[in-house]
């Protein structure tokens, strides 16, 4: 095994146990926030905020509406947490891999977009309540550039393991 595979085997490791530890401790802390003080914090919308806020909509029902943030964020760690042990385990361009980059950037994406249809969602049930309804829909450019990078980089590695594919086919 190279010494830069060694390496990058080792910072895999503690990229995925820091990201782990991170995840952990935002876990906690959007739970402790929701059961102790009754705040949903993974939620970037206004409208939905003054609905949580209001006695006129049931929490029950917001809650459950945003519960797929919830359900993409520990696919979002499950994913980059099995790609970390497969390049921890030294497989940089297995099929496995491949398919836990895909399935990473595929979560963001469906991330992204559901995140889009509940802020409009919201916004549109918020002016059945209330007469002034300010809608902002935002898709940052930084997200539409990640997501650029990271089909890109998916593209690459795609191409890389066709190439050591047809190395090993070779020798």
């Amino acid at each position: 095994m190279s010494p830069y595979a060694y390496k990058v085997q080792k910072l895999s490791k503690t990229v995925r146990w820091s990201m782990l530890g991170v995840s952990a401790i935002v876990l906690l802390f959007m739970s402790y926030q929701l059961l102790i003080n009754g705040q949903i914090r993974y939620v970037d919308s206004r409208p939905f905020m003054m609905l949580w806020e209001s006695n006129e909509v049931s929490r029950t029902i917001l809650f459950f509406a945003s519960a797929p943030i919830l359900f993409l964020v520990f696919y979002s760690i499950y994913w980059m947490n099995k790609l970390l042990l497969e390049f921890q385990q030294g497989d940089f361009f297995s099929h496995t891999s491949f398919r836990c980059y895909i399935g990473f950037v595929w979560t963001k994406i469906t991330s992204i977009l559901y995140g889009t249809l509940l802020n409009f969602a919201m916004g549109m049930w918020h002016s059945k309540f209330y007469e002034s309804t300010d809608l902002v829909v935002k898709i940052e450019f930084g997200y539409l550039t990640t997501l650029v990078l990271l089909a890109i980089v998916a593209h690459l590695l795609k191409a890389a393991k066709a190439l050591e594919d047809e190395n090993k086919e070779f020798v």
